[in-house]
């Protein structure tokens, strides 16, 4: 049966973050909700429903069940992983009434932390902003995706870096800026032109965020606005560069990391066998197999459908697009509309790969280190959901050969005398597992006697379990 249950609305994603503070709203818990596991940083954030989903769902049962909106942000709590399986699987013991209360005595705690002064003093004021914002200046120049410690960085340790302090610091410091200004507009005349050019801002800060915290990402990504600086900086009489002139700055420095990553990682590679630089932003690379393309490298923070026409307005006979940005990334849709295309979208590490094939598996070029991601995904989820050892299980089709896949593929082999019920069971779990983390699966069922008879036309099954 199809899932018609409609997505979280995005800006109740945000008003959740904003009363969570990135911690569980579980007072027995109140764990971060991003955890570090080795070099790695994984987000554990559930937005939890108080009253579930349908007749079965949990609480489903309470007297406002028929009458609230169970998307609505009075209707949802932000929780870790564990609380939100706990709260669901053991729901007669949290009632509707107790998970309101965590909410409600969380967010008072949130914003006694967080309180705004009450300022009726301009200057007061625009030097509280400019101090959040010169100390969030300083962390993307030290931390941010195209400082020295980034791209001097090996190991992807500068990234980590870089995504702990949007989290721990420049996040927070955003919101309070916008919380400053919003909550002390009435004490200042209508119309008070610091909130107007504050709101420029929130657009940059809500875009951030999202980016940072949620799944959601935007066309047009709203780089930090250099005007809203200069506006504050100028208001207080501290000398600031002209915004126009700081863009351009951040520009030519943009490009000359293009051009770093050009003599660092193309120039001696195996498969090129010459680069030609057309101008800053697009290059020839003739490879070694007597192919030419003509490469579009960006900068761009999320590379989407959006951005794609801005290219093809600028050079609509591009062969590729390189995403350099290292923390940067590009959306499906844009990925599947390059496809579409003949265009090769990719981010620099899939483009050196890449550039050793050709026709579709160029264009829809995995990494080798994708591939081991997904295959040991499967494996973990195959370990919860099938009980028997006798049962082996196999992924192939395009979910192990390409960035892009329609559906997971996976084969499910049992021996003839294996329990019926059993194996139905597992068969179940493992849908649910695969769907919940990967997307839509299609499970193939063989015996081991069908399986040895069965010919595929493409042979890569590779096994997950056991």
């Amino acid at each position: 049966m199809a899932n018609t249950r409609k997505s979280v609305p995005l800006n109740s994603v945000r008003q959740l973050w904003a009363q969570c503070g990135g911690f569980c709203q579980n007072p027995q818990c109140n764990r971060f909700l991003f955890r570090d596991v080795g070099d790695e940083q994984v987000s554990i954030a559930n937005v939890a429903h108080i009253i579930g989903h349908g007749s079965a769902g949990p609480r489903s049962d309470h007297d406002l069940a028929e009458y609230i909106d169970k998307d609505g942000i009075d209707n949802l709590i932000m929780l870790c992983l564990e609380c939100h399986k706990i709260i669901d699987e053991l729901e007669k013991l949290f009632s509707v009434l107790e998970i309101h209360s965590w909410k409600s005595a969380h967010s008072r705690k949130i914003r006694a932390i967080f309180a705004i002064p009450e300022i009726r003093d301009e200057r007061d004021l625009l030097a509280m902003v400019n101090d959040l914002l010169d100390f969030n200046g300083t962390l993307f120049r030290e931390y941010g995706p195209y400082s020295a410690n980034v791209l001097g960085g090996h190991g992807g340790d500068g990234l980590r870096l870089w995504k702990k302090r949007c989290l721990d610091t420049i996040i927070p410091n955003n919101q309070r800026i916008l919380a400053i200004i919003e909550n002390n507009k009435r004490h200042f005349p209508y119309p008070w032109d610091v909130y107007g050019q504050m709101l420029e801002y929130k657009i940059h800060a809500d875009a951030f965020q999202d980016n940072c915290l949620t799944d959601s990402k935007i066309n047009d990504y709203k780089l930090f606005p250099q005007r809203f600086n200069h506006f504050i900086k100028t208001r207080l009489g501290i000398p600031c560069v002209r915004p126009e002139l700081v863009e351009n700055e951040e520009l030519e420095f943009r490009y000359n990391t293009v051009k770093t990553f050009i003599e660092r990682f193309l120039s001696e590679h195996n498969a090129i066998a010459q680069l030609q630089e057309l101008n800053r932003g697009t290059m020839l690379v003739k490879l070694q197999d007597g192919r030419t393309l003509k490469v579009f490298v960006t900068n761009t923070y999320y590379f989407t459908d959006y951005t794609l026409d801005r290219v093809l307005e600028v050079d609509p006979a591009v062969d590729a697009i390189i995403c350099s940005s290292p923390s940067g990334q590009y959306s499906d849709s844009a990925k599947q509309e390059c496809i579409d295309r003949s265009i090769g979208l990719f981010m620099l590490g899939e483009f050196l790969g890449a550039i050793h094939q050709t026709g579709e598996k160029y264009l829809n070029f995995l990494l080798k280190a994708d591939r081991e991601y997904r295959l040991t995904g499967l494996k973990r989820i195959c370990q919860k959901a099938v009980t028997s050892s006798k049962v082996q299980v196999y992924a192939f089709g395009s979910f192990i050969r390409t960035r892009l896949y329609g559906d997971v593929d996976i084969m499910v082999v049992y021996p003839e005398a294996a329990a019926t019920k059993e194996l139905k069971d597992s068969e179940q779990r493992l849908e649910q597992l695969v769907k919940k983390r990967f997307g839509e699966p299609h499970i193939n069922v063989a015996s081991d006697r069908e399986y040895v008879a069965l010919r595929l036309q493409h042979d890569n099954l590779t096994k997950v379990f056991p």
